[in-house]
């Protein structure tokens, strides 16, 4: 990391990382369970910083550098490095613990071909794991967020995030979102403001919608029976964009909410009801 840094520089020596300072540098909360997030902030101006090697994305409010670093639901429990570099050269370090969290495991019965896909199915899902995969480093370098992140639909919980899930008695891909049991038909909201990056059919989660609300921060929208917007649409917090449906690999009308940051799946329950610019106990 420190070579990498300097090279970049055009750097002839290495820098030594300075021990954090509680006024330069925090990470909060400084322990986040698997699917959590927490928030770097730091009073510095900043040229670039990393958590675990893997770049941040930082964004100003107020005078203050912040950025969200995502803990993905495959992440091992341990403690990690985050390493941020001012603008004046000098390096500060700080941990961030990732605690393990304990997921229940669910078995549901699905048509055979969700399981046992076709070699033309297969091609397919493979497009679409690269389309989908694509849009996570194309994010708008400011927030298009404001205020809190609301639910994307009415209706009570079903499937929680992190179930190991078994398909027709076959493992499978855990659960990276939460459902919302509602009606066929009803409303799906926008969680916040946002821009419509993907908008279309897709084999496993059928009508989908993703929205990048800005610094790596994506919500999608799965299972819709309807699609209400366009790639390309700038989508305000609570507007209709879909309607609850049971498209792609579903057993009935459900909405399905899931949340990225980054390459990092994490829980919508951390999100909701939050705004992840403000840190709690203090302002951002």
């Amino acid at each position: 990391m420190r070579e990498r840094l300097a090279a970049a520089a055009g750097l002839t020596i290495v820098l030594a990382i300075a021990p954090a300072d509680a006024q330069s540098l925090r990470v909060e909360p400084a322990r986040v369970t698997v699917g959590g997030f927490a928030v770097v902030r730091s009073d510095a101006a900043l040229s670039g910083g990393t958590f675990d090697g893997l770049p941040l994305r930082f964004f100003t409010i107020r005078g203050v550098s912040l950025a969200l670093v995502g803990v993905d639901l495959d992440r091992r429990p341990g403690r990690y490095p985050i390493e941020i570099e001012g603008r004046d050269g000098k390096r500060l370090r700080a941990m961030l613990e990732v605690v393990p969290r304990q997921f229940p495991e669910e078995r549901l019965t699905v048509p055979k071909a969700y399981v046992e896909p076709d070699r033309a199915t297969l091609a397919r899902i493979e497009r679409e794991q690269r389309l989908l995969a694509g849009l996570w480093s194309k994010t708008a370098a400011e927030p298009y967020w404001r205020g809190t992140f609301l639910p994307p639909a009415d209706g009570s919980p079903g499937s929680a995030f992190g179930l190991r899930r078994f398909f027709n008695g076959e493992p499978r891909s855990p659960h990276a979102g939460i459902d919302f049991r509602a009606p066929e038909g009803a409303s799906v909201r926008a969680s916040n403001r946002g821009r419509v990056v993907l908008a279309r059919d897709l084999f496993f989660t059928g009508n989908t919608v993703v929205i990048d609300h800005g610094c790596g921060l994506f919500t999608l929208y799965v299972h819709l029976s309807e699609l209400g917007v366009h790639p390309g649409d700038s989508v305000d917090r609570g507007q209709e964009i879909g309607k609850v449906g049971m498209t792609g690999r579903a057993t009935g009308p459900h909405l399905h909410f899931a949340v990225r940051l980054g390459d990092a799946r994490i829980d919508p329950a951390a999100l909701l009801s939050r705004d992840p610019g403000v840190v709690p106990g203090g302002e951002s």
